[in-house]
């Protein structure tokens, strides 16, 4: 996995494989199918080896996915098993590139899922189901997004200008112009907008789409740089 972001979280796995398998009160997670597993590198090595032991997996996962709402370790673990998966999302959706935008939103989406996951509902093949949910959602919204007219400004409150000409009027033309140009495109218009001239914050939006400081910081300067090149050009 080649990505930073898998990377990323690839690598902070080596740490927490070591991690006990208990509940946010310290004590040991109760759930029949989790009790056996003394660390969560055991618990993730288990369902690795018997991957085609689906019955046995699934008792696990559906453990794992009943916890993920209120325990954030048993949610990361949860996100550990399917990540092989949501690369493969990944994978599919970028036509073989996985940039970091698109990253971003694969992992985003796979938190989301992954805390809100229906148990009662869907039982069985939870890392099949979480995979295919990401996709399907991710799917559906890029091709709304092709099929809807761009507005960029819709949800961005602009400030009140103090003099006779706003500065943010001046970025909102130029962020304008660079996407008519196709120097732009609309997700990164839309974030140097909302942070810009709006009221927004990358540490807020992180904090919504659900991903890393990190990671937001990096998609904002991506956008603010390609905003820079088109308007040299």
């Amino acid at each position: 996995m080649p990505n930073h972001l898998f990377a990323a979280l690839e690598s902070e796995w080596q740490t927490l494989r070591r991690v006990p398998a208990i509940g946010p009160d310290g004590s040991p997670w109760p759930d029949p199918a989790l009790t056996k597993f003394r660390t969560l590198g055991e618990l993730i090595d288990a369902l690795r080896r018997d991957k085609h032991d689906h019955t046995g997996n699934d008792r696990i996962l559906v453990a794992l996915a009943r916890r993920a709402p209120v325990d954030d370790l048993a949610a990361r673990t949860l996100l550990q098993a399917v990540l092989p998966g949501l690369f493969n999302v990944g994978k599919r959706l970028g036509r073989g590139h996985i940039d970091d935008e698109l990253e971003a939103e694969v992992l985003a989406e796979a938190v989301v899922r992954i805390r809100t996951y229906p148990i009662e509902r869907r039982p069985a093949r939870i890392a099949a189901n979480v995979t295919w949910d990401v996709f399907g959602r991710l799917a559906r919204r890029r091709q709304q997004a092709k099929n809807t007219p761009v507005d960029l400004v819709a949800d961005v409150v602009l400030p009140t200008s103090t003099g006779n000409i706003d500065p943010s009027i001046e970025v909102c033309d130029l962020v304008h112009d660079a996407v008519e140009r196709g120097a732009l495109r609309a997700r990164d218009a839309r974030l140097l907008l909302a942070i810009a001239v709006g009221h927004d914050t990358i540490a807020q939006r992180a904090r919504r789409e659900g991903i890393a400081y990190a990671a937001m910081n990096e998609r904002w300067r991506r956008a603010r740089k390609r905003l820079q090149l088109a308007v040299a050009a």
